[in-house]
C-alpha cells in the first residue's frame, strides 16, 4: 500500500511539472491591447518552445528600447514557410502584436513586415 501511495505522489508531481512547463497566453500577454514597433533585430532565437526576435527600437522621444518579440514554435513557423534565415540579426523589421502584461517590452506576433515589404503572419 505504501509503495502505491509513493508511486501516485511521484506521478502527480511529474504531471504537475509537465503542466507547468507550458504557460497560458493570458499569463504573459494582453489579448485586447496591441502595438506596432519598428526596429533592428539584435538576436534571433529560433528554438522551442517559441521563436523569439530581440529588437532594438527607438521611441518618439529618442529613447532606445529593447523588445522581446515572441512567435509560435519553430515547427509551426517552418510549416508556414519561415526559416531560421527569414529574419536575421541586423534586419530592420516592423512587428505588430499583443502587448506584454505589466508594461514589459514584450510582444506576441500577429504579423511582421520585412524591409522589402513582405508580410509574415501568425495564423490564428
Amino acid at each position: 500500500m505504501t509503495l502505491n501511495r509513493i508511486l501516485i505522489v511521484a506521478i502527480a508531481m511529474i504531471a504537475a511539472l509537465v503542466a507547468r512547463a507550458h504557460h497560458s497566453f493570458a499569463v504573459e500577454f494582453l489579448e485586447d491591447q496591441t502595438d506596432t514597433i519598428e526596429g533592428t533585430v539584435t538576436e534571433v532565437w529560433f528554438k522551442n518552445p517559441h521563436v523569439r526576435y530581440y529588437i532594438q527600437a527607438q521611441t518618439e522621444d529618442g529613447e532606445i528600447v529593447n523588445w522581446d518579440v515572441r512567435g509560435a514554435s519553430p515547427t509551426s513557423l517552418i510549416r508556414r514557410g519561415w526559416t531560421p534565415r527569414t529574419i536575421q540579426e541586423g534586419d530592420r523589421i516592423t512587428v505588430h502584436g499583443h502587448l506584454g502584461r505589466d508594461g514589459r517590452k514584450l510582444l506576441s506576433i500577429i504579423w511582421i513586415e520585412l524591409a522589402g515589404g513582405t508580410k509574415l503572419s501568425e495564423d490564428y
